[in-house]
């Protein structure tokens, strides 16, 4: 383990937790909650629970005393231990996870990133899906080895398939399954522009507008699931528009507009969180 302080367990759990709040916090991101706002059934401070109560989970990460799989899980047990019922940061923990252990150990982050995937195991594959039954996340439907199919644990033991393997499996319909399928490329690359936005920008706008340019690009996943893919479509050509407004005014009418109809781009609020976590890791500072 690297000597620099900033690499140190205590930091990277830091970063992760902090990563989780700055993605929450910054508004408007359209249809998500953030410090303006909540949900019927889910407010701010839920999200703020949630990614404190992950704080222990990241240090263990970082500590190397653990497999993904089953730090996945104890993150949705420990936002579980104050109460919280409805899914925040499963998919952030999902992404973020990997990476902390990878900035646990002493290499280049994006090579020890790799190892950590591609070193997956049968049994982080059954921890996953435990964690999702537990957070009561929603996905796609697949046909083999579906999350919903309370079968599936026993065809992924006989079968042997690491939680990579999965990933890949899913990697054509899900933004966090693609991360993982692609060794972070674009978490990576998202990293380096919340650098230039926020350097722009300020701290807030910058990731804004780093979010409504990820939503641009690649249609919501999580939209996808829910109200198929004309619709995910639809918000991604809605959010480039909102990009041509410097003052986000077309964001805020955005943001209204969704949260009106209940359309929410979660898929791509983890992948912001991710792209944070590797920028604080590399020394973003917003200080």
């Amino acid at each position: 383990m690297s000597e620099d302080p900033a690499l140190m367990p205590e930091r990277v759990a830091q970063c992760a937790v902090l990563a989780m709040l700055f993605e929450l916090s910054s508004s408007p991101k359209p249809g998500n909650v953030d410090r303006c706002h909540d949900f019927s059934d889910i407010g701010f401070h839920h999200f703020l629970t949630s990614a404190v109560s992950a704080y222990p989970i990241f240090l263990k990460a970082a500590c190397g005393k653990s497999r993904p799989g089953s730090l996945i899980f104890e993150g949705v047990q420990a936002w579980q231990t104050w109460n919280l019922k409805s899914n925040t940061h499963f998919g952030s923990l999902v992404l973020m996870i990997p990476i902390a252990i990878a900035a646990g150990r002493s290499g280049e982050l994006r090579l020890e990133l790799e190892g950590v995937l591609e070193k997956s195991t049968v049994d982080d594959s059954i921890d996953f899906y435990r964690a999702f039954a537990l957070a009561g996340a929603r996905v796609a439907d697949v046909g083999d080895f579906s999350l919903k199919d309370q079968n599936s644990s026993e065809a992924i033991r006989n079968r042997g398939k690491s939680l990579l393997d999965l990933m890949k499996l899913s990697a054509g319909h899900d933004l966090v399954a693609r991360e993982w399928s692609t060794h972070y490329q674009r978490s990576f690359h998202l990293a380096e522009r919340l650098v230039a936005q926020t350097d722009r920008w300020g701290y807030n706008d910058g990731i804004v507008r780093t979010f409504l340019e990820a939503l641009e690009e690649v249609p919501d996943s999580l939209i996808s699931a829910k109200f198929g893919q004309k619709i995910a479509r639809e918000v991604s050509r809605l959010a480039g528009e909102a990009l041509l407004d410097p003052t986000l005014g077309l964001a805020r009418r955005l943001d209204d507009d969704l949260l009106a109809r209940d359309i929410n781009p979660g898929s791509t609020a983890d992948l912001i969180a991710s792209s944070l976590f590797i920028s604080l890791l590399n020394g973003l500072r917003f200080v």
